[in-house]
């Protein structure tokens, strides 16, 4: 593979310890100090909840919404029962899927069973799908769940234990036994268990003061490599999660005595030898003291971590003390880490941080990120490395959404397309090719009235850089655009994006497009594209306070070389969300239309009207009063002149 110097800075934070780990939010309110009864948490991408297994008021998994800490409802745990403690532990595997255990504890309970629970959704019924005593030993300290569609694998363990069990849910009604892997040591994973992939290497972490230390293990229980107690917390720590974030592979721990969180980060060679390295402060960075102000001894431990990858965050729950989400904004920037070469990884999406994923479309996946210099495109899917080399990738860039320079209609007649939803600027075309490298198109540049051209080498830095990369489950295209003259111009902050594969020629077909609100087929128009208020270092695409998924009209006939004028509609989350019984609803017209903002039901149908009639342009303001509504999802519909410019989710919650 050619190489292309494409350099990226990640910002390392060296400020005062109290700011390594910024509070977005936290709550105390599941915690009785004396009393852990609340254990364990897991974020639930697809639902953006954070579910947390209490017993404070009986067995309970509770939703909070991540973003505020806020309880948006609980599960069904109907027929969660028996054992030591009914209900101890939760996790979520990568397709959203929910799983639930008991605290099996023979010592305590003689006649103690593992029960472990199922749940296709937040809304579903628990289902009971184990019910074994497995080997007489302690089970439910320590709970993980890994996979997507089938089959899935849940680990546990606990305190004295002298292996994990493995569990393998191949979709049926019950959860087959798969296999135990020997711990290098009774209770090595009392209270930590970390997989990075199927049947593969697993992090644990033993929590009692003073060791066992945190370790890596193979799924035969072989250890592959020891956290070093000065480089994690001294005294022990407590809980484990292994996180890749870019080019950088990282463990998260706690100090369940001191009630600190710490961050170390890894490295693996070629041969596989493990070593390790500081991250951020020294050990011991934050006290977590939210439930009151004295501190309280967990003298079992008990810590549970997450990672949210919307918000870049961790979630943290001590269990005397509170539950909390903390920003890593200040350890590691959202700009996406790469090597100094824009060297592709072997699985091709850990070019880019999950915060970076911004859809899916037709089975294609898009991140989108940049730094100060340069804007980044990842598009996953077969289709995208085209042996047949019929199809294009384009990606086209608005550099004034708010001036009339461009063209709405693309450069190039692949697919059919009929327009663009602003006035490019500037379009990269890729060409396909039938084995990953880094490959070659065209630059088209709206200059005087028409599109002129240049070819595109993705081997040239000066213009921007192109690597096709086969990750095995699919191929990756990444694009860099470089902000220059050469590339996709000097003179610009605000910017708008769409991206989409096509096959050539006006008789093709769109395979994906992005933002993924966009139709794909033959002939069709782009209506939405993302809008960026500002470029710089250390901003995330899923933050929307810089960056929104927006529609513009078609325009106004007459203008110039058929040119269409763009207009900004758009509809903003209604606060508070969740409601109960009244929510804002707020939304900005960037002309004067007919306006109709309605509430539906999540099958379409209509529930209310708010307001139907023609509008100025600016911004608007409407209050819901839902006291006659039944609790659950309703969405927000915001149409001007007939066509949608805005849908949003809201939920009352009584």
């Amino acid at each position: 593979m050619r190489k292309c110097l494409v350099l990226f800075v990640v910002a390392h934070a060296s400020a005062l310890l109290a700011g390594q780990y910024p509070v977005r939010w936290a709550t105390s309110r599941y915690m009785n100090p004396g009393n852990d009864v609340t254990r364990s948490l897991a974020y639930r991408r697809s639902s953006d909840h954070v579910l947390v297994a209490t017993r404070k008021w009986g067995p309970a998994i509770v939703a909070l919404d991540a973003a505020t800490g806020d309880s948006v409802g609980a599960m069904d745990t109907g027929i969660v029962a028996g054992g030591t403690y009914p209900l101890n532990m939760v996790a979520v595997s990568e397709d959203g899927t929910i799983y639930a255990a008991n605290l099996c504890a023979p010592l305590y309970t003689p006649e103690a069973r593992v029960k472990i629970y199922r749940y296709v959704d937040e809304k579903a019924p628990a289902e009971l799908v184990f019910d074994d005593p497995l080997d007489g030993a302690r089970y439910g300290d320590s709970f993980a769940a890994i996979g997507a569609g089938v089959p899935r694998y849940v680990y546990i363990s606990g305190m004295g234990n002298q292996r994990i069990a493995v569990l393998r849910d191949d979709g049926g009604p019950a959860l087959a036994f798969d296999h135990y892997i020997p711990l290098p040591m009774p209770g090595a994973a009392r209270h930590g268990i970390s997989p990075t992939a199927p049947n593969g290497p697993i992090w644990i972490n033993g929590a009692d003061t003073g060791g066992p230390p945190p370790q890596l293990i193979a799924d035969d229980g072989t250890v592959i490599a020891v956290v070093p107690d000065t480089l994690a917390s001294r005294g022990g720590t407590s809980t484990i999660l292994h996180m890749i974030l870019g080019d950088y592979k990282l463990i998260a721990l706690t100090n369940a005595w001191a009630l600190s969180v710490r961050c170390v980060r890894y490295f693996e060679d070629e041969l596989g030898t493990i070593t390790f390295d500081y991250f951020g402060a020294n050990s011991d960075s934050i006290p977590l003291l939210y439930n009151g102000t004295t501190l309280i001894n967990n003298v079992n431990a008990t810590n549970s971590l997450a990672y949210d990858n919307k918000r870049h965050s961790l979630l943290t729950l001590f269990g005397f003390n509170s539950i909390a989400s903390l920003s890593l904004d200040s350890l590691l920037k959202a700009s996406t880490p790469r090597s100094e070469s824009m060297t592709v990884t072997i699985d091709g999406k850990n070019d880019f941080f999950p915060t970076d994923h911004v859809g899916g479309s037709n089975r294609h996946d898009m991140y989108l990120t940049w730094s100060a210099g340069k804007v980044f495109v990842g598009i996953t899917g077969h289709t995208v490395i085209d042996p047949t080399l019929s199809t294009r990738l384009y990606v086209a860039f608005d550099l004034d959404p708010d001036g009339g320079n461009g063209c709405s209609a693309p450069p190039e007649d692949a697919g059919g397309v009929g327009s663009l939803p602003f006035l490019a600027d500037v379009v990269y075309m890729v060409d396909s090719w039938h084995q990953p490298d880094y490959m070659a198109g065209e630059i088209y540049k709206w200059e005087g009235g028409r599109w002129a051209h240049a070819p595109f080498d993705g081997n040239m830095a000066s213009q921007g850089a192109l690597a096709y990369a086969d990750e095995g489950h699919g191929k990756l295209a990444e694009l860099a655009a470089i902000r220059n003259s050469a590339g996709l111009g000097a003179d610009l902050s605000n910017v708008g994006i769409i991206a989409y594969a096509a096959q050539t020629g006006p008789a093709g077909e769109v395979l994906c497009a992005f933002p993924d609100v966009n139709p794909t087929g033959r002939g069709v128009s782009f209506t939405h594209y993302f809008y960026a208020d500002s470029l710089g270092s250390g901003m995330f695409p899923t933050d929307t306070a810089h960056v929104h998924v927006v529609g513009k009209s078609t325009g106004v006939p007459g203008d110039l070389n058929g040119l269409k004028v763009p207009f900004h509609y758009e509809l903003y989350q209604n606060f508070p969300n969740p409601f109960n019984p009244r929510t804002t609803i707020k939304y900005y017209l960037g002309q004067p239309g007919r306006v109709r903002l309605e509430v539906l039901d999540v099958k379409g149908r209509r529930v209310r009207t708010l307001f139907e009639g023609t509008q100025l342009a600016g911004d608007c303001e409407v209050v819901l009063e839902g006291s006659t509504l039944a609790s659950g999802v309703y969405l927000c519909s915001l149409k001007v002149d007939s066509r949608q410019v805005g849908l949003k989710k809201m939920l009352l919650v009584k």
